[in-house]
């Protein structure tokens, strides 16, 4: 799936982030404040045998890579921190929440990306997951489960759903579910203690590992052949699907995604709306994005506030922290 439309811009003011200039400053400061002779009257002169005007690039006051990563690192996620909580006030909703988590290759960032929320349909992705591996090989996987599986994730369709997890593939569809959450290393996600799966809880990054297991050969769980199969699928959406972290892809990027929705009686028929994709998975800079939000008054509204969110994730990421 490639976007219909460039990531607006409209959000910027959000994503006011300062240069890592601030620290490099910060370290020369200390480098020359170690200069001053205490008033003793000692020349300032730099040239002077014995003075400090050692080159700077070979100090070792200078900050390492990896001390400016991780400053970088550290300016990001603020400024995400900051991006967030100013839409979130913005919208000005008591019983709004989101959760959101990216990964560009270099840096990892989330705002409340630990807090456990309901997957809806987001979950169809890790059940298309184990469904691959437990076949081995694609060709294994008998053709009406292929055909169940790709109207579980193109038209998100339930009854398919159903029958991927509880048609036959494994004895206890519930119990496989919660089996795969250990294998998978989703340390915070956990079943429904009844077969509804779309009440799986999760966290959004626990979503991004689910990305890159079912989309990316190198997770170490699928060959390429079923992650291509998972990409041709996630890529290709009915056109009622197509919302979500695509809001935040440029012109001609690929997306490949999974959306979610439902209501829930527990937050007074308020809508649960999430979405989980990569951008530009098939370039060297893959960006995977999820997003997790509940409270909307209707699911219009919660796609209007997952498309927000996922353009202010991009222009955050998007920054050169080094700059």
């Amino acid at each position: 799936m490639t976007s219909k439309h460039a990531a607006s811009r409209r959000l910027w003011p959000y994503l006011a982030v300062p240069g890592l200039a601030v620290v490099v400053a910060a370290v020369i400061f200390i480098v020359g404040s170690g200069r001053d002779d205490g008033g003793s009257g000692g020349s300032s002169d730099e040239s002077l045998p014995g003075s400090q005007a050692d080159d700077l690039s070979s100090s070792s006051l200078q900050p390492s890579e990896e001390e400016l990563r991780e400053a970088a690192q550290a300016q990001l996620q603020t400024a995400l921190d900051e991006a967030v909580a100013a839409y979130l006030e913005a919208e000005d909703d008591e019983n709004f929440y989101a959760a959101v988590a990216v990964d560009d290759g270099e840096f990892q960032l989330d705002y409340d990306g630990e807090t456990q929320y309901d997957t809806a349909s987001v979950v169809k992705v890790e059940i298309l997951a184990m469904m691959l591996e437990e076949y081995g090989t694609l060709d294994q996987v008998p053709g009406w489960l292929l055909d169940s599986a790709d109207k579980m994730i193109r038209e998100s369709d339930n009854d398919a759903t159903n029958d991927v997890l509880y048609g036959g593939t494994w004895d206890d569809g519930h119990d496989a579910i919660r089996q795969a959450h250990i294998d998978f290393g989703l340390a915070n996600t956990n079943p429904n203690e009844t077969e509804q799966w779309g009440k799986t809880q999760t966290t959004a990054v626990d979503q991004l590992r689910v990305l890159e297991i079912a989309l990316f050969e190198d997770a170490g769980v699928l060959d390429a052949e079923q992650t291509e199969y998972a990409r041709s699928l996630m890529g290709d959406l009915a056109g009622f699907q197509e919302w979500g972290v695509s809001a935040a892809a440029a012109d001609g990027e690929t997306v490949w995604m999974k959306n979610g929705w439902d209501t829930r009686d527990a937050m007074g028929g308020e809508w649960v709306v999430n979405s989980i994709g990569v951008i530009a998975g098939d370039t060297d800079a893959p960006i995977e994005i999820a997003i997790l939000t509940g409270g909307s008054a209707s699911h219009e509204e919660g796609v209007e506030r997952v498309e927000a969110l996922a353009e202010i994730v991009r222009g955050i990421v998007d920054t050169d922290p080094y700059a």
